[in-house]
C-alpha cells in the first residue's frame, strides 16, 4: 500500500511538472492589444473597400463591352462562400467538380467566381475553387476521398496534459496540405492582376485579441512567390482550418491563430459597414449606373440541423453536442443576416441579388461513425457530385429551422 501511495505521489508531480512546462510567447499588455486589434479592424475596412471598387472597376469595364457588343452577355458578379465542417468538405469538393459538368448554357452553370471565402474545411477547398479549373477540382477532391490515417495523430499517451500545445498533432494533413497546395498552384493565384478584381480570403480567429482576422490569399501568394516561402500562406490555411485544442494553433505575426468558424463560419462580408459593400461601393463609382446583377453561392460543408440523439448523461457528451449545437446555429443566423443585408441593398441601392445555398440532406447518415473515415468521405464526395451536377439541388429560401 506504502509502495503504490509513492507511485502515485511520483505520477501526480511527473504531471504537474509537465503542465508547467508549455511552450512560452512573448507576452503583450492588454493595451497593445486593444491598439493591434482596433488597427487591423481600421485595415480591414479600408482594404476591404480598395478590392471592392477594383472589383467594380472590372465588372463596369465588362458592362460597357456588353453595351457596346464586344460582349455577349451581360456581367454577373459571382459570390462563392464555402463554409467550415471537417471531413464533411469531401461533400463540397465533390459538389463543385458535379457543378462543373453542368452546361454553360444553363443559367446556374458553374461561373467563375469573382469572389471566393472560405472558412476551415471551406479553406482549404477554397484556392482549388478560385482557379475553378478541371485540375484544381480534381486534385481537391481527391485529397478528400484519401485521408490517411497520419492525418491526425493524437499526443499520446499524455494528450490531456494542459501543456501540451493540442490533444492531437496533424503530420500527415500538413504534408498533403503541401504537396496539393503547390508552389506553382500559389503562383497560379499570385498571377491575378490587381485590376482583375477578383478577391480570394479566409477567415481566421486571432485568440489574443478574440477577434476574426481575414486573410487576402491573392497577395499573400504573391509574398509567398517573391520571398519563396510558401510557409505562411500554408500556415494561414491550417489556422483556418485548426479546430481549437484538438488541432495545433499557428502563429502569425505573433499572434496565436485556430479555426475560422470560432468567429465565423460563413465568410460574406458581414463586419463591413453597409456603405463599405459592393452595392453601395458601385452606386459611389457609377450612381447613374443600375449595379449589374449579384448572385451569392453558398456550399454548406454540414447537414443544416444536426440529427437528433438522445444524449448521454455525462459532461464530456453533453458538451461536445452543445458545441455541436451551438456552432450549427451560429452558422444558420449568419446565412440569416446574409438574406437580411441583401434585402437592404434592394430596398436601399435597387440592387438585383440572388442567394443559393446547398447542404448535405438532413436525412443523409454516415456509414460508419468517426471522423476522417475514407468510406465516409467518398460517400459524401459521392453524393456531393451528384447533387453539384443537378441544378435542382439549391435552395432559395433563408433557412428558418
Amino acid at each position: 500500500m506504502h509502495n503504490r501511495h509513492f507511485c502515485e505521489t511520483l505520477i501526480l508531480l511527473f504531471v504537474v511538472a509537465l503542465a508547467g512546462c508549455g511552450t512560452t510567447r512573448k507576452t503583450k499588455t492588454e493595451a497593445e492589444l486593444l491598439e493591434r486589434r482596433a488597427e487591423y479592424q481600421d485595415v480591414y475596412a479600408a482594404l476591404t473597400k480598395d478590392r471592392y471598387s477594383a472589383l467594380c472597376r472590372r465588372i463596369k469595364a465588362h458592362l460597357d463591352d456588353y453595351k457596346a457588343g464586344r460582349a455577349s452577355e451581360p456581367p454577373v458578379i459571382d459570390y462563392l462562400i464555402v463554409t467550415g465542417g471537417g471531413d464533411i468538405g469531401s461533400f463540397g469538393a465533390g459538389f463543385l467538380k458535379g457543378w462543373s459538368t453542368i452546361p454553360k448554357s444553363n443559367p446556374l452553370a458553374r461561373p467563375q467566381f469573382d469572389v471566393v471565402t472560405g472558412v476551415s474545411t471551406g479553406a482549404l477547398i477554397a484556392p482549388f475553387a478560385f482557379l475553378g479549373d478541371a485540375e484544381a477540382d480534381e486534385r481537391v477532391v481527391q485529397l478528400y476521398r484519401n485521408p490517411r490515417k497520419d492525418w491526425v495523430k493524437e499526443r499520446w499517451p499524455l494528450y490531456f496534459l494542459p501543456s501540451n500545445l493540442s490533444f492531437a498533432e496533424v503530420p500527415g494533413l500538413e504534408r498533403e496540405l503541401r504537396e496539393n497546395v503547390t508552389p506553382d498552384l500559389i503562383k497560379r493565384i499570385a498571377q491575378t492582376p490587381d485590376e482583375d478584381g477578383r478577391l480570394l480570403f479566409v477567415n481566421t480567429s486571432n485568440l489574443d485579441d478574440g477577434s476574426p482576422c481575414v486573410f487576402y490569399l491573392v497577395p499573400e501568394a504573391r509574398r509567398a512567390v517573391e520571398t519563396s516561402d510558401y510557409d505562411r500562406f500554408h500556415n494561414i490555411l491550417l489556422a483556418s482550418s485548426g479546430i481549437p485544442g484538438a488541432f495545433p494553433y499557428r502563429e502569425i505575426d505573433g499572434a496565436m491563430f485556430v479555426d475560422g468558424a470560432v468567429t465565423a463560419n460563413v465568410l460574406f462580408g458581414g463586419r463591413v459597414p453597409e456603405e463599405r459593400r459592393i452595392p453601395a461601393v458601385w452606386q459611389k463609382l457609377y450612381p447613374d449606373t443600375p449595379i449589374p446583377k449579384m448572385r451569392y453561392w453558398i456550399i454548406f460543408n454540414n447537414q443544416l440541423r444536426p440529427p437528433p440523439m438522445v444524449v448521454k448523461p455525462r459532461w464530456y457528451d453533453i458538451i461536445m453536442r452543445s458545441v455541436e449545437v451551438s456552432a450549427r446555429s451560429s452558422s444558420l443566423n449568419s446565412m440569416r443576416q446574409l438574406f437580411l443585408q441583401c434585402e437592404v441593398a434592394r430596398l436601399k441601392r435597387h440592387a438585383d441579388i440572388e442567394i443559393r445555398y446547398v447542404a448535405v440532406p438532413d436525412d443523409w447518415r454516415p456509414p460508419k461513425t468517426g471522423t476522417f473515415i475514407k468510406e465516409t468521405m467518398n460517400k459524401l464526395a459521392d453524393l456531393g457530385e451528384k447533387m453539384g451536377a443537378d441544378p435542382n439541388s439549391w435552395l432559395t429560401e433563408a433557412p428558418t429551422q
